[in-house]
């Protein structure tokens, strides 16, 4: 029996290309976001069974009532990995009330609401399943002018490891990925210029700047079976930027 995953984010450089990837694999796919022309889009390019059902995960309730109408169609959901992420450069004192509220509405609650819909399925059909929610780099090493985004993202990593925590021995896993600068539409100050992806490129370890598809292959083997006793990691897929401090160049 293939399994039914549920891809939130799913337009996004990561969520597609997780969507392509799962597609090519046999699973069923459940796909989210708030923009439901590109997420048809996105269905007509795959060759399996995908259930669009678009929804704004920010509103309490949204995420509950489109699992509810995604097990009605396919089934249980046995995967579920949260691709939705925003971003904000701006340093501190200059962060406004409605700054902060925007990036943790976007990044963490859909987040919380999204897991607590997946989780309270899972426990409800007595299934094992995997979770995978997605951080960042400025959440795990310090990166200027980044301090509203990376505290979003530090609270959905802790999210995933005390979930990870209460859930272990019903045989629900949850991991967090952790993305270095992935070259998407929402980066596009950071990679939408050569001049822009020279410049972010030296400050990689590996002179690497990552693709959707980098993240991507981490989260589908964290979704797969072949993970079964991986739960409560962090995981960096970003050429080792957050730990590795090459030495000047001369």
């Amino acid at each position: 029996m293939s399994h039914v995953i549920w891809i939130t984010g799913a337009t996004g450089a990561i969520g597609s290309a997780l969507a392509r990837r799962l597609d090519a694999r046999g699973c069923k796919l459940v796909l989210t976001a708030r923009d439901a022309d590109r997420l048809a889009a996105l269905a007509e390019t795959l060759s399996g069974e995908a259930l669009v059902l678009p929804g704004d995960l920010v509103e309490p309730g949204t995420a509950a009532a489109l699992l509810k109408q995604a097990e009605e169609t396919l089934g249980p959901v046995t995967g579920f990995s949260h691709c939705v992420g925003s971003t904000l450069i701006r340093p501190l004192h200059l962060t406004s009330e409605t700054d902060l509220n925007a990036i943790f509405q976007l990044n963490y609650f859909s987040a919380f609401h999204a897991l607590k819909a997946f989780v309270a399925a899972a426990l409800k059909h007595k299934q094992t399943s995997s979770a995978v929610l997605i951080g960042t780099l400025v959440a795990q090493a310090g990166f200027p002018n980044h301090e509203a985004i990376a505290s979003a993202k530090a609270a959905v990593a802790a999210l995933a490891m005390s979930a990870a925590s209460s859930y272990a021995e019903k045989g629900i896993r949850v991991n967090c990925v952790h993305p270095g600068l992935t070259r998407s539409a929402l980066s596009a100050r950071l990679t939408g210029t050569p001049e822009a992806i020279e410049r972010n490129t030296k400050m990689n370890p590996m002179n690497i700047i990552g693709e959707g598809e980098d993240s991507a292959a981490m989260i589908d083997f964290l979704l797969s079976d072949d993970a079964r006793w991986i739960t409560a990691q962090q995981l960096s897929v970003d050429g080792g930027q957050a730990v590795i401090h090459p030495l000047p160049k001369s």
